[in-house]
């Protein structure tokens, strides 16, 4: 442990002290690491209005930087993915379902995944906006949880459930004329 007397200078590196030995430019080194490098040296004008990234590229590099990297894609970045055919969605996982549902508000597939939650027996609560599913002894509710992405058991009593469910009807896709 070092102890300073009040008013007398911190020994070491770390002090006033230290950093005189940066100031007289004793050291290379550390006046390299403490001051840094002249950019003139390196080719810069310092002067000049225009940005410096369009022409320097690195300290360790000669040549200029090119403003777009050199770079070529796949072949297969440039093919379109096939399209997806609603035929598709009854392979579908019951969570892959619902993200398309909830991911995709106001698009088409957004509808033929809903019917095709309807063809697998889960209602939508309009009020509610959640999806719910008669237990497998049906006195009972399961909705799938936003927030934790997985089914569970409704809580709440039965009669406030079913007055709020879409028909059928209403979830099919209907094509105008």
């Amino acid at each position: 442990e070092v102890v300073v007397e009040e008013g007398a200078a911190i020994p070491g590196d770390y002090g006033l002290l230290g950093l005189l030995s940066v100031i007289r430019m004793s050291d290379p080194d550390k006046n390299t690491l403490s001051l840094g490098s002249d950019l003139t040296s390196l080719g810069l004008n310092l002067n000049s209005s225009d940005s410096l990234y369009n022409n320097f590229a690195s300290p360790w590099s000669d040549k200029p930087t090119t403003l777009e990297p050199q770079y070529q894609l796949p072949m297969c970045y440039y093919m379109q993915p096939p399209a997806l055919k609603t035929g598709h969605l009854s392979k579908f996982q019951l969570e892959t379902l619902f993200h398309i549902f909830y991911a995709l508000p106001c698009d088409v597939l957004q509808a033929y995944s809903a019917q095709e939650l309807y063809a697998r027996h889960w209602r939508y609560h309009v009020e509610l906006k959640l999806w719910f599913r008669r237990s497998d002894d049906s006195s009972s509710f399961i909705y799938f949880d936003t927030g934790s992405w997985e089914r569970r058991m409704f809580q709440g009593t039965i009669s406030n459930i079913t007055g709020g469910l879409l028909h059928e009807d209403q979830v099919k896709v209907k094509f105008g004329s």
